[in-house]
């Protein structure tokens, strides 16, 4: 199984969701979470957590190295790069599941329709792979913004996923603090926790792993 998180924009929330489903994942089954972002973030803060995880950068070496290292664990989770690249079109050549985090805001919204394109002529090209879902990333619960880009993403034809990712600091204290929210206390990490956990099981559900 590969997952990878993808999205032509930074700062969404991608390498965060990225190691916290790698670290859920090791928790349950063999596990590498493989860095394909050029800052790298997500490696630095996976081996603090003692997390299987390889840096490859070069897109001939991820479409090469991907099948063959994917033999040897259960999971794959992939880090992509925050742009429209070479890089991710060799990810969306391999991955099983390709995860699009959106901010609630109408520029990261209208954004996403570019890597949907990638996305679609992967698709096309793989006969149904990846199966594409988009998530909500840095949302306000209950806000009239956050059920207007629901709306907004429903109209891409791409599956949204019910769960979401609400902005919390614990999240944004994580990596500092070579944690994952699994691991730290508090209601807040906790509700963050419950947050991640139901992303990581509806994705498994869309690509009919139970």
């Amino acid at each position: 199984m590969i997952v990878a998180f993808t999205n032509q924009k930074g700062g969404v929330g991608k390498s965060t969701a990225a190691v916290h489903m790698a670290y859920w994942f090791s928790q349950r089954q063999k596990t590498l979470m493989v860095d394909a972002d050029a800052q790298q973030s997500s490696s630095v803060w996976a081996k603090s957590l003692g997390l299987d995880c390889q840096v490859i950068q070069d897109p001939e070496d991820l479409f090469e190295m991907i099948p063959q290292i994917a033999s040897s664990y259960s999971a794959l989770v992939i880090d992509g790069p925050g742009s429209l690249s070479e890089v991710t079109k060799a990810i969306l050549a391999r991955c099983d599941l390709a995860l699009v985090p959106c901010q609630p805001s109408g520029l990261d919204l209208h954004s996403s329709q570019k890597i949907l394109r990638f996305i679609k002529h992967a698709t096309e090209l793989r006969s149904g792979y990846p199966k594409a879902a988009l998530f909500l990333s840095r949302a306000t619960k209950g806000t009239v913004l956050e059920r207007e880009a629901r709306e907004v993403l429903k109209a891409t034809g791409t599956q949204v996923m019910k769960a979401a990712i609400y902005q919390k600091q614990c999240i944004a204290d994580a990596p500092g603090q070579g944690y994952t929210v699994f691991q730290m206390s508090g209601k807040a990490a906790l509700e963050a926790a419950a947050d991640y956990e139901s992303l990581f099981v509806e994705a498994l559900e869309v690509l009919n792993v139970h």
